[in-house]
């Protein structure tokens, strides 16, 4: 702590600030409180306000521009109370939280297990994520889940220590490949987030809301290798402090392991991604720039 950079030490002091504020309220006031940050960074933020409603405009061409506004404006609420939701619930403990929970499509993931080559579990930045993945890690088993670390090393030890504080695990996206292979080969699960652009020379150009965006082809590949299925997974804020967490059916394997049945089976995963955002657009990441222009 004393040889981190003065911003590093900064950033983890308003963090702790925000933290220790947090748990002093009730959870659902949490989510408030974050709500008015998301609103004070629509305002403040103005570069990522422009990216947000560029990535709509090429996305949802078909709305109006006002509706792409509220939905724009809607993602930054929606981030700042994920945000405080997340800092929030570190008060839960596992009795706690499963209360709080509300599983849909859990047969998926157990048919998947009971195969016994391993499960790939997908996600997105939309709605909770973080906390979709802890059912995994408090029913059945841990979940590895590949990222990328924080920039500030302070940071990303508390961010990691709430991913695995419910048995789950991380794995570096650096070497992800050669981690996410044991894991499979022995029946585990790993989780990958697979919405977001990714390096030109990382990733291959499928059709996401019907333009070319550069996303990894880790996740077909993996599945393609090992014959792992894909179960979608996503979750979101509910009323009262709780939460919903829907596991799909599985994404099968295709026959082959040539370029083009990782980019069929790439885009069949983005597919159902698109589809769970045209659901409920304002629970997006839309200010990340998912398109390069």
């Amino acid at each position: 702590m004393k040889n981190a950079p003065v911003l590093h030490r900064l950033e983890y002091g308003l963090f702790t600030v925000l933290s220790r504020t947090l748990l002093l309220l009730p959870h659902e006031a949490a989510r408030g409180v974050g709500r008015g940050l998301g609103a004070l960074a629509w305002v403040l933020l103005r570069a990522r306000r422009r990216v947000a409603l560029d990535n709509l405009e090429l996305a949802l061409p078909e709305l109006p521009a006002d509706e792409r506004r509220r939905i724009a404006r809607g993602s930054f609420h929606h981030l700042g109370r994920l945000t405080c939701d997340t800092v929030s619930a570190h008060r839960f403990d596992p009795v706690e939280l499963c209360r709080r929970l509300t599983l849909a499509g859990w047969e998926h993931l157990e048919t998947a297990r009971s195969r016994g080559r391993g499960v790939l579990v997908m996600s997105a930045h939309l709605g909770s994520w973080e906390m979709a993945a802890h059912p995994v890690g408090l029913y059945a088993e841990p979940m590895h889940v590949i990222g990328r670390p924080l920039d500030n090393p302070l940071l990303d030890q508390r961010l990691s220590g709430h991913r695995t504080r419910f048995g789950n695990a991380t794995i570096p996206k650096r070497g992800a490949a050669r981690g996410s292979l044991r894991v499979l080969r022995r029946g585990g699960v790993v989780g990958i987030l697979i919405d977001q652009r990714v390096r030109p020379e990382e990733g291959i150009l499928v059709p996401f809301f019907g333009a070319p965006a550069v996303t990894s082809p880790l996740l077909a590949r993996l599945t393609l290798k090992t014959g792992a299925p894909i179960v979608p997974l996503f979750g979101h804020l509910a009323p009262g402090g709780t939460y919903r967490v829907e596991f799909q059916a599985p994404i099968e394997p295709l026959e082959g392991t040539g370029d083009e049945a990782v980019e069929e089976l790439t885009r069949r995963c983005l597919a159902r991604v698109e589809e769970q955002i045209r659901a409920r657009p304002e629970h997006w990441l839309w200010l990340h720039r998912r398109w390069k222009r």
